[in-house]
């Protein structure tokens, strides 16, 4: 063996042995013979001569028994010092030195090697590497016992083989090296045995490990493989012990008495008491008779044998259920428990079921997938047959299916290419059925997207393709858009030079600018329960759209942009529809009587349309041109003091004329007569009306101006902490437009919308108004409160120029506590002092939780959102309503709703899902809230929906391995409605 002394000694000992062992441990004691190199020499204090025998291990000029040795190096009031790598002796051939009248004598023995050291030949039970060793308070050797002490942060290391402690014993004899702690002044153990073998790990109260034989013994051995924890009582470790390939060996440890847990406590709330347990790390681990033990209490429920994989990449396994329930109306079940197949290198997936006695069952797959610099994604699929009880007896299964998919692309992937996007969709409301969170229950409804772009290196146009969906989770219709193939260029400027040719100023005719775009595009419609049949096919509606367009900018008179711009629209659609009037009188009758029995007749028909459905491919063709003038103007007011420091208001006015050609004597629409009674009154019916892309244009020839007005409005703000200003927008814009058409015959003026909208509070509040206003009157025909615009302008019935037919508006409001406090407290200054600093760093040692005392500071986390939505209406005269020419306003809906944590203590937290209130409805919101009490490896939480009933109360152990450790008490959906679980 050969020992190189880090702390101790530079010189090094070539020792030559020869020694038995154990066959199967090798940590008994052995017999050997060593070799010393004369020209090494120990120092150990009270020795005259510190010379070492060559075969005896005894020093040849002791006064101390032999016996007695270790006796006397402990004595208190003998130190012991490490060993000095100087010689402190002084050298008596060198005259430079003072001669203090000390002689050293020669040794008197003669080495039995005096020949080449090159000619060294090793033991064959030599190690194949020196042990290295270290220690920060001191050390000693033993040459009777030929073992080397080490005191205090002891360190000794072989190969990959590392061992640390406050105490350990190597015994250059035998090759075992003993560790253990060492007991501080309050007797408390410290300095605990550390062992790694290469990527295996152990802590112990006692270690003693042989070199040669790659064996130990380990007491109150921990260790850890991947989340679980083993505390071994006795336990034996055989490194390399296992051939797993033609390069690698797996260690082995077996251990008897051990505790399986993944608890991090010294003494387990909970784990598996197992006798003994054959373990291969990142293999697998197989335990005998076991028990769970629960608090250090033997529960009934034993495992007479059991394995655990303990690899710590993906591997096939069982995965444990999520719930063991009792329901009244599905009986015993488990819920969620399954299969988990790793698929290849990028693909995992998990297939799981959910089964009740009583015949509600469920299957799904769930699964993710990843290529580094490639692709991510995830998928759920989920079909769901539930048994429904009804108050008389009667039961119903109901199914129910869910499909989730999200992909995203890397943009790495490919430089010109990109696909990614989600689906959910789902039938009978399954999300609701099978989840009660806020977010469940209360979604109304569910949207997909799915997007394939690509676009061309150099080239000015990019292709578009996607798929998307929606649902409504009330009305349960299914939208779906597919396919949706877009095609468009850029602007293309075909008259501009090259940059490289670009010489002087610019053109006019640079400026003519083209576009051209094209979409193919198909639709369905249905409901979720008859969505997948052939009646969704045959209404199913496709169409085809072209436009080209071209245009010149240019300025005028310095300050004015004249665009000039003409468009040429094509569509196709695979279907029409054809109306045609009957003139048949016809009677409509009910089922009242009067007094004396005869049948009320209510109205008569004179004659009545029908509408026929024809296929085919028809095409509508547009035209269009246009010519419009813009520009933009300042206005600035400037305050030398105060806090504001100026406003600026910003005008961008715009005007257009427009042209639209004569559509209405064509095939795009029906004119035909209406009412055998008025000859003279005919209808018009657009035979495009359901197409894809909105029916065909406005019939009559237009030709008229349209324009519009945008206004921002700023505010410079003096800013006194850094004696800066700081602009901030008043007004996010607001906006009026309108029209007027000269080819009308009435009507000619538009209505004049306006719309603005602005945020308050450093953007929490944001607040949107929209306005209608009307320069004509309206009378109410009997179809709507609003009534029917007529040509009498309000100008000449009531002297004012319009009035105000439509006022909406929308405020919302999503703030947290902890803003509000920052609002009324202002922000904290950034320089922190060290008395802060000092009392930070003493709740940081005290694990303070709060940094705060008052009250707020346990609502930091709380959102609150509130929603306003009004609309203002003028209502026309109604005939017995008393409504006559008035304004009436109505609140449309009006919400306040509250989420967050309370963090009550370290270990109680309660969670607000969601709770508030509709001002409207006049009730409480879905509300859904949990209390959860941390248990250090455990956790208790408690979820309740008190709208649906519902609640599920758990005891389990936290996410990790053992998590099917689990004791569930809840009531689902169904049970609530049987036992009428709605709490308001």
């Amino acid at each position: 063996m050969s020992v190189e002394k880090k702390a101790g000694s530079e010189k090094t000992d070539a020792w030559q042995e020869t020694q038995t062992a154990d066959a199967d441990t090798g940590l008994e004691n052995s017999r050997s013979e060593y070799h010393l190199d004369r020209s090494h020499e120990y120092l150990v204090p009270g020795f005259r001569d510190q010379t070492v025998g060559p075969s005896s291990g005894l020093l040849t000029t002791d006064t101390i028994p032999p016996d007695s040795l270790d006796e006397y190096l402990m004595r208190n009031d003998l130190p012991v010092y490490p060993i000095n790598p100087t010689d402190t002796v002084p050298n008596p051939s060198d005259t430079s030195l003072i001669n203090f009248g000390v002689t050293i004598e020669p040794d008197s023995l003669t080495p039995r090697f005096t020949g080449n050291t090159n000619d060294f030949r090793l033991s064959k039970d030599s190690l194949d590497a020196p042990v290295e060793y270290s220690a920060r308070d001191s050390q000693h050797i033993d040459f009777i016992n030929e073992e080397i002490h080490l005191f205090g942060d002891a360190k000794v290391t072989y190969q990959q083989v590392q061992l640390s402690a406050d105490h350990i014993i190597l015994n250059w004899g035998s090759n075992i090296v003993v560790a253990e702690p060492l007991r501080d002044s309050l007797g408390q153990r410290t300095g605990l045995p550390s062992f790694s073998d290469g990527g295996q790990e152990f802590t112990a109260k006692k270690l003693k490990y042989n070199f040669r034989t790659s064996k130990g013994i380990i007491t109150d051995a921990v260790t850890s493989q991947d989340d679980i924890i083993i505390r071994g009582g006795t336990t034996k470790f055989l490194s390399g012990a296992i051939q797993v390939d033609d390069t690698t060996r797996a260690d082995v440890i077996y251990t008897a008495g051990g505790i399986f847990t993944t608890c991090t406590d010294e003494h387990p709330h909970f784990g598996f008491r197992t006798t003994k347990a054959k373990i291969v790390p990142n293999q697998v681990a197989v335990i005998g008779p076991t028990n769970l033990e629960i608090m250090g209490v033997p529960t009934p429920l034993w495992l007479p044998f059991g394995f655990f994989p303990l690899k710590s990449g993906r591997s096939t396994g069982l995965i444990f259920p999520n719930d063991y329930e009792y329901s009244p109306v599905w009986g015993y079940g488990l819920r969620d428990f399954g299969w988990f197949f790793p698929l290849g290198e990028h693909v995992n997936l998990s297939v799981l079921g959910t089964y009740y006695l009583k015949g509600t069952w469920g299957v799904g797959a769930t699964g993710s997938y990843r290529k580094r610099y490639g692709y991510s994604g995830n998928f759920t699929l989920r079909f769901d047959n539930q048994r429904a009880e009804a108050n008389d007896g009667f039961v119903d299964f109901q199914n129910s299916m869910q499909i989730r998919w999200s992909h995203r692309q890397d943009p790495a992937a490919h430089p010109t290419a990109n696909f990614g996007g989600s689906i959910n969709f789902q039938t009978n409301q399954a999300q609701s059925r099978v989840y009660n969170s806020a977010a469940a229950v209360r979604q109304n409804t569910t949207n997909s997207n799915v997007n394939f772009t690509k676009s061309w290196d150099g080239q000015p146009f990019n292709l578009t393709a996607s798929l998307s969906h929606s649902q409504s989770n009330r009305t349960r219709e299914i939208t779906v858009n597919f396919p949706q193939v877009r095609f468009q260029t850029q602007t293309i400027y075909p008259f501009r030079r090259k940059a490289e040719n670009r010489v002087g100023k610019e053109r006019w005719y640079e400026q003519v600018n083209f576009r051209y775009t094209n979409e193919l595009k198909g639709t369905f419609v249905g409901s979720d329960t008859t969505f997948f049949t052939q009646e969704t096919l045959d209404d199913a509606r496709y169409g085809f759209r072209q436009n080209a367009s071209t245009g010149l900018n240019f300025k005028v008179l310095k300050y004015f942009n004249l665009s000039p711009s003409v468009s040429y629209e094509e569509t196709y659609y695979t279907r029409r529809s054809d109306f045609v009037f009957d003139g048949t009188t016809g009677v409509e009758t009910d089922s009242t009587f009067d007094e004396f029995g005869n049948l009320m007749i209510d109205t008569t028909d004179f004659g009545t349309i029908r509408e026929s459905l024809q296929t085919g491919l028809y095409g509508i063709r547009e035209f269009s041109a246009g010519i419009s003038l813009n520009t933009q103007f300042f206005g600035t007011i400037k305050f030398r003091k105060g806090k504001l420091r100026g406003l600026r208001h910003i005008v961008k006015p715009r005007i257009t004329f427009g042209y639209q050609p004569d559509y209405l004597n064509n095939d795009r629409y029906n004119i035909i007569l209406a009412d055998t009674l008025l000859p003279e009154l005919n209808r018009t019916y657009d035979r495009f009306d359901d197409g894809i892309f909105g029916g065909a244009p406005s019939g009559e020839r237009q030709v008229g101006i349209s324009y519009s007005i945008d206004n921002l409005f700023e505010a410079k703000i003096w800013n006194k902490r850094d004696s800066t200003t700081e602009n901030v927008k008043l007004f996010q814009n607001i906006g009026i437009s309108g029209s007027y058409n000269f080819q009308a015959d009435s009507l000619k003026w538009s209505m004049i919308r306006i719309s603005g909208g602005t945020k308050f509070f450093k953007d929490l509040t944001s607040v949107s108004l929209q306005a209608e206003l009307d320069p004509y009157e309206r009378i109410y025909d009997g179809s709507s409160v609003t009534g029917r615009r007529v040509d009498i302008t309000t100008l000449s019935s009531s002297q004012t120029p319009f009035k105000l037919t439509q006022f909406n508006g929308t405020i919302s409001t999503n703030i947290t506590v902890a803003k509000i406090r920052q609002l009324f407290q202002g922000e904290e200054e950034e320089v922190i002092t060290d008395v802060r600093e000092e009392r930070r760093r003493q709740r940081e040692e005290e694990n303070t939780l709060f940094e705060e005392t008052d009250l707020l500071s346990l609502f930091e986390n709380f959102s609150i959102r509130h929603n306003f939505n009004f609309r203002t209406r003028r209502l026309v005269d109604q005939s017995g309503t008393g409504a006559r020419d008035t304004l009436r306003f109505e609140t449309q809906a009006h919400s306040v709703e509250l989420r967050g944590r309370i963090q009550m203590t370290e270990n109680w937290r309660v969670d607000i899902g969601s709770i508030g209130y509709d001002f409207v409805a006049k009730d409480i919101t879905y509300p859904y809230l949990s209390l959860a009490r941390d248990l250090h490896c455990w956790e208790m939480r408690f979820s309740w929906a008190p709208t649906r009933g519902t609640y599920n109360f758990s005891i389990g152990v936290k996410p990790g391995t053992f998590d099917f450790l689990n004791v569930p008490y809840r009531r689902n959906r169904l049970d609530a409605e049987q036992l009428g679980g709605n709490m308001f």
